[in-house]
């Protein structure tokens, strides 16, 4: 009964689990033509192929079932192949093992019977002995004693030759080793002369302990030594640390004094300060760093006292290298501001920076000695490049004011000395952007490039050079005698002026914004605008052309004045021609007039009278003439001379702003020259032929001056002003016919 509900149970599990699965016991229709199916009927699957298929399905079907039988056969051949490749391995495995633990079997039997024969022995030395062990013990005890006994003895002996040998740990050994039975027994009659002799050698071996604590080229190991030592010899770790920061702080003065005192050997600027550093680091920082790292070795439980004092050593020492170093490297530098020179400066500034910064870690500081030190250099070097700049700008001003050749084309002298101006401000930023390299470790602070970049670059150098540049410009217009420059060098540096005015300070600043990464157009943190400095370069450009005009214009009214003091004007011959001094006069206006044009546009000009255009023929006659041409010798009334008094009450600023362009340089020329001659002929007088020799000057010039000038009519005034002059200064004032003039003017 129990057996067949067991198998009920059985049966309703295996079809609950097979109802949760979904598996059937029933045989299902379609699983007889399941080929991989437990149920695949043969029979059934072929007659079903041949009632579905056609013959071609058939016969591929039966290509595919060949091919999937020749895959599983050669799959099985593998299979096979593998599995009895391994039985055999695992045949070969099986009875090698087998032999080694049969070895193995008869090693343990030897060594089981080897150690029954060694207990054996051992019982039997042990059962002999038993009588005897407390008289051996007794007899070891007494040689123990002996030895202690005799090493007491020689004791003395083997101090004094280890000191001698210099064998201070073995010394300090042997008395460690004794010192408490000496104590013990020191009054005893047997020991009281060892121990006195124990204590002089014990006193000459501190003395040389100390001695070599406080040699000068002791080495750390040395000096862990004779700490170690003394300290064993019973000397206080306290009193030992105060005197190893003394010692050590004396050294280290020493360090300070030679680098206070170091002098070069004769090697360019920037291997002179590498070998300063090198030895700077090799010295002062390197023994600083070796006697805190020593100090926490031999004094790793010092009391908070003694590291203090330590500290503060090594922090006074720190803060009076740094002046030296900077007074140092920057007295090494010199002027010299070349890209190699500040490469070793920034690599020397470099390695002494991450040197400190090993120390300052070993002191566990925060004290920001390297980054002031570096500002400070940097600040110093940014001012010298700059005083260099301002220098090298000078020697070349001077240079070109010396060795001027007024043969040179305006327009190509701008473009070289420009290019001369800014090649030195590249060199100078060249060299500085040393200074915030991707390889230097201290540029990656972001405040020293900052203030590297904005206050030192930008404002000292930049800056502060361009503003001196500009001052420079404008006091050429102040140097008399042999310091006075060319009329035509004047010209360009405005036109350099100008050009700094308008675009070169831009692009420049632009250039250093980009290398010491500076914001574009940045204008925070006070730094001094760009447009402060180009105003000051148009000042100077507008200096710089008022005295081109008034050199220009005084060359032209002194040949004028020459030319009317070397002539009798009241007894000169009839005129039969244009003076030369005015054909000499409009050939230098023509010159100004062509250096003008090849710096600066044209400038706006008033429109021309009817007059003036016919005048730019030369092969017609004029139709129409100025009041003061067409005046016959019966015709000089009071109306016209009251006219002409007229025209001397219109005022003619001769000395207004010069526009930065060419009709405004020429006609300030033309006004200062014609006001020069009218000055000459007021202080003149005249007879009849003077007076017509000043008429045909004076139709010349307005026959040419019209082509120089945007305001013809200002000429005119000036002119009919010249001669209404000489008319009143005139003793027989007959003027020639119209006529006449126009043929004199044109042959």
């Amino acid at each position: 009964m129990s057996k067949e509900a067991t198998e009920n149970d059985k049966r309703k599990r295996n079809n609950l689990l097979s109802q949760y699965y979904g598996i059937t016991k029933e045989k299902d229709v379609e699983n007889l033509f399941d080929v991989d199916g437990k149920h695949f009927n043969a029979d059934a699957y072929v007659d079903k192929l041949v009632q579905e298929t056609s013959l071609k399905q058939l016969i591929d079907k039966e290509q595919e079932l060949v091919r999937e039988i020749q895959s599983l056969d050669s799959e099985m051949q593998t299979l096979v192949y593998e599995n009895y490749n391994k039985f055999i391995l695992a045949t070969d495995t099986i009875r090698q093992m087998k032999s080694d633990f049969k070895t193995m079997e008869d090693e343990m039997e030897k060594l089981v019977q080897d150690m029954s024969q060694i207990a054996t022995f051992a019982n039997s030395i042990s059962s002999n002995l038993q009588d005897r062990r407390q008289q051996i013990t007794k007899l070891s005890n007494i040689h123990e004693l002996l030895k202690n006994l005799q090493f007491l003895f020689d004791l003395p002996t083997k101090l004094k030759s280890s000191v001698e040998e210099k064998n201070y740990s073995l010394a300090v050994k042997y008395y460690a080793k004794s010192e408490q039975v000496l104590k013990d027994f020191g009054d005893h009659p047997s020991f009281s002369g060892i121990q006195s002799d124990c204590q002089e050698i014990v006193t000459t071996l501190r003395k040389c302990l100390k001695d070599q604590f406080v040699r000068a080229e002791v080495t750390s190991r040395e000096l862990e030594e004779s700490v170690t030592l003394l300290s064993k010899l019973g000397e206080s770790s306290t009193s030992l640390a105060l005197e190893f920061t003394v010692i050590n702080k004396g050294r280290l003065e020493k360090d300070l004094d030679d680098l206070s005192s170091y002098t070069t050997s004769g090697e360019n600027n920037g291997e002179a300060v590498l070998a300063f550093i090198e030895k700077c680091c090799n010295t002062a920082l390197n023994n600083a760093a070796l006697t805190i790292a020593t100090f926490n070795n031999i004094f790793p439980l010092a009391s908070a006292k003694d590291n203090e004092g330590l500290i503060d050593m090594a922090v006074d020492v720190i803060n009076r290298l740094c002046p030296v170093v900077k007074t140092k490297v920057v007295e090494i530098i010199g002027l010299e501001m070349s890209e190699g020179c500040c490469l070793s400066l920034v690599a020397a500034l470099d390695k002494f920076h991450r040197r400190l910064l090993a120390v300052q870690r070993l002191l566990m500081s925060d004290n920001q000695w390297s980054s002031i030190l570096i500002t400070d250099v940097a600040q110093i070097i940014s001012n010298r490049a700059a005083e260099n700049l301002v220098v090298k700008w000078t020697e070349e001003l001077q240079g070109w004011r010396d060795s001027w050749n007024n043969d040179n084309q305006p327009h190509g002298s701008v473009k070289f000395i420009e290019g001369a101006l800014i090649e030195h401000i590249h060199r100078t930023l060249v060299a500085l952007t040393a200074f915030v390299g991707n390889h230097v470790t201290f540029s990656q602070d972001y405040q020293f490039r900052q203030t590297f970049g904005r206050r030192h670059v930008r404002e000292g150098v930049f800056i502060m050079s361009l503003k001196k540049l500009s001052i420079m410009l404008s006091n050429l217009c102040n140097a008399t005698g042999k310091d006075n420059a060319s009329p035509t060098l004047i010209l360009v540096l405005s036109r350099v002026a100008i050009d700094f005015n308008q675009n070169l300070a831009q692009s420049l600043l632009s250039l250093i914004e980009e290398q010491f990464d500076i914001p574009a157009g940045f204008q925070g943190d006070n730094l001094t605008p760009i447009s402060a400095v180009t105003a000051d370069f148009k000042q100077a450009s507008q200096t710089l052309l008022q005295r081109y005009v008034q050199s220009e214009s005084h060359v032209l009214v002194q040949m004028i004045r020459k030319s009317m003091d070397s002539r009798d004007w009241l007894t000169t011959s009839e005129p039969r021609s244009v003076r030369p001094v005015i054909k000499r006069v409009l050939e230098e206006i023509s010159r100004v007039d062509s250096h003008a044009a090849q710096l600066y546009e044209e400038g706006s000009r008033k429109d021309r009278s009817s007059d003036s255009s016919r005048r730019t023929h030369h092969s017609s006659r004029m139709q129409q003439k100025s009041s003061w041409s067409s005046l016959g010798p019966s015709q000089l009334d009071s109306s016209l001379l009251n006219n002409i008094q007229k025209l001397f009450s219109e005022r003619i600023d001769l000395s207004g702003t010069v526009e930065p362009n060419k009709g405004s340089v020429v006609m300030a020329v033309i006004k200062i020259c014609l006001k020069g001659f009218l000055e000459c002929v007021r202080l003149k007088t005249f007879g009849k032929y003077g007076i017509q020799q000043i008429q045909v000057d004076c139709y010349y010039l307005q026959l040419f001056l019209w082509r120089f000038t945007f305001d013809e009519n200002l000429v005119h005034s000036l002119l009919d002003e010249i001669l209404s002059s000489a008319v009143q200064r005139c003793l027989e004032p007959v003027l020639m016919e119209p006529g006449v003039v126009e043929l004199i003017c044109e042959r």
